[in-house]
């Protein structure tokens, strides 16, 4: 599962793989395995390189949560990572006729799907992005013509670079 996590104003791209109580998570190039097991409520017993945590995660509505344990208590925000792309991708563009789509997180561009100049529908693929090990058809949030490819295929992006224009 890949998900985009916002913690004191800084997105951090995540993928999550849960067989049981074993969760591997990989952030930023780096991969964690944690054994997780439900105490009671919103009570979690973590066990992370040997060393045991008890964190409560409290569901605070939207996308938002309450995490706390030995560390304090602190506040984040998970996104599905096509929800942050969507919304990443309208910032600022409310004086504009033009959509400029950036990507969520750094990857790889597997295929381009359309080119220069194809008009494109809403949900059409425009291109797959292989990030985290799992390809991701990114597909047009509005119906329009592609103006501009900023990438080709085997590209290398990092989160919040730009993938494409519509107009």
């Amino acid at each position: 599962m890949n998900l985009v996590v916002r913690h004191r104003g800084r997105d951090r791209a995540v993928s999550i793989e849960r067989e049981g109580s074993r969760v591997r998570v990989d952030l930023e190039e780096r991969s964690i395995e944690l054994d997780v097991r439900s105490v009671s409520g919103n009570l979690r017993s973590i066990l992370v390189n040997g060393t045991h945590h008890d964190v409560t995660v409290r569901h605070l509505g939207d996308d938002r949560f309450e995490v706390s344990g030995d560390f304090g208590s602190e506040i984040v925000e998970v996104l599905d990572a096509l929800t942050h792309l969507a919304a990443a991708s309208h910032d600022g563009q409310a004086a504009s006729t033009r959509e400029r789509v950036a990507a969520y997180m750094p990857g790889r561009v597997v295929e381009v799907l359309v080119k220069e100049g194809d008009r494109v529908a809403v949900g059409e693929g425009v291109l797959v992005l292989e990030a985290m090990k799992m390809e991701n058809e990114i597909q047009a949030e509005r119906a329009g013509i592609l103006r501009k490819l900023f990438v080709a295929a085997g590209d290398a992006v990092e989160g919040g670079d730009p993938l494409y224009e519509i107009e």
